[in-house]
């Protein structure tokens, strides 16, 4: 997708923390928070598919973030193509890139 790179739109949402069952805390994705983030690159990387208990549908993502863009934490979620997608595990921050790199992020959206 060499003609997209850079271009591309994301939303990032942040959901406050609020209390849940039993004295413990829980993201409010009903009252998140959403942020445009322009100028960024991603793209699908993979998918996997599993019949054995149910069907269920793993797809991976790569985003490649602007430098001057939000940093993004393992606790937000981000829409991109008609869908939410939820950031799997810590977001790489590349300083040994240089300058003008911004974060790498794998996301993941489980289905079924």
């Amino acid at each position: 997708m060499p003609g997209h790179i850079g271009r591309q739109t994301i939303v990032l949402l942040d959901a406050p923390l609020i209390n849940g069952d039993y004295n413990t805390k829980v993201r409010d994705w009903v009252h998140a928070t959403p942020t445009p983030v322009y100028g960024c690159t991603i793209d699908y990387v993979s998918s996997s598919e599993s019949r054995e208990a149910r069907d269920q549908t793993v797809t991976a993502a790569q985003l490649f973030m602007p430098r001057r863009a939000p940093k993004i934490s393992e606790w937000q979620r981000v829409e991109w193509d008609g869908r939410t997608w939820e950031v799997d595990g810590v977001p790489l921050d590349v300083q040994e890139a240089g300058p003008l790199s911004g974060q790498t992020v794998r996301l993941l959206e489980v289905a079924g």
